[in-house]
């Protein structure tokens, strides 16, 4: 074995037992500070993990807990792909007590009261639980559920259903996909013998690396996951004595060539199949995923 198929052997290690201690920790605590607060009686709420931690593709460098709290009184929804007549006609309001920013407020409240100054409200997005000795930081992304509508090949109306969050200072929404990430992610790393997970997180390393040595500036850690979730399946399992170095070897080239102006990477979606990876409102661009590629090769000293 050489010393890079060692070094990438280290870097497929997931989060070790004390991190998930303390990342469960994260999560009990802010189920409870929630579960117990007052503002939300009557409120029928559904905690979703996501992110890193839910999909196991969790580093040391970045070993933060996802849990969108999903109000479900009701749901926002796109039909404009509808014609007029099957335009949706209710969003299924049920009792519900808060809509838009209103539920982050109230979620911001009852946050505070249990984590203090350790609660960070100052992010548009995600409410941050900032880690301590005991626990990881934890994002709290107040949600609703989002029904994309459209038609199957039938011509039936029908919907994906995802999660929206409002972000502060504005009406800009994020819309996500977190269960059909999950599913499509266990299906990827069930087909290549679970070597998608590993080179996630290995690709995750790797880019912690660069960024500490100054080669390339901090990306999302969800990146790297689906730039990797992008490589054919037949590109993971190899054998002989660098297994490793050989399955990563194969991935970078494949992101390299695809990520080249003109190449097939504008039209890729992200690993829940339905949104856009290159494109407006995304926190990256093309030529971030082909210089992360270039560095890693230089980095890695890959052959």
């Amino acid at each position: 074995m050489t010393a890079l198929e060692e070094k990438l052997a280290r870097y497929t290690a997931p989060s070790s037992a004390t991190e998930q201690d303390k990342q469960e920790r994260a999560e009990r605590m802010v189920r409870s500070a929630l579960d117990g607060w007052s503002g939300l009686s009557g409120i029928q709420v559904r905690y979703l993990l996501k992110g890193s931690y839910k999909n196991n593709t969790n580093v040391r460098a970045d070993s933060d807990v996802d849990i969108a709290v999903i109000h479900q009184g009701f749901y926002y929804y796109n039909d404009s792909a509808l014609y007029a007549a099957d335009k949706i006609k209710s969003s299924g309001v049920s009792g519900f007590h808060y809509s838009g920013l209103d539920w982050r407020s109230e979620l911001e409240r009852a946050l505070r009261i249990k984590f203090g100054t350790d609660c960070d409200t100052s992010g548009n997005t995600a409410i941050e639980i900032h880690e301590n000795g005991g626990r990881v930081s934890a994002d709290v992304v107040p949600s609703f559920e989002h029904r994309h509508y459209y038609y199957d090949i039938m011509g039936k109306v029908t919907f994906r259903s995802g999660t929206t969050t409002p972000r502060k200072g504005g009406a800009d929404w994020a819309i996500n996909y977190p269960e059909q990430q999950y599913e499509n992610g266990v299906a990827k790393n069930d087909r290549t013998g679970r070597r998608y997970k590993q080179l996630v997180r290995i690709l995750k390393r790797v880019e912690n690396d660069l960024v500490a040595t100054g080669a390339i500036s901090p990306l999302p850690s969800y990146f790297m996951e689906c730039l990797v979730y992008r490589v054919p399946d037949g590109k993971f399992g190899h054998a002989g004595d660098t297994p490793l170095t050989s399955d990563l070897s194969a991935a970078i080239k494949y992101i390299w060539n695809a990520t080249a102006p003109g190449a097939d990477a504008i039209n890729w979606h992200e690993p829940n199949g339905i949104k856009p990876l290159f494109g407006d409102g995304q926190k990256w661009a093309l030529e971030d995923a082909h210089n992360l590629a270039l560095k890693a090769w230089q980095h890695l000293e890959l052959k």
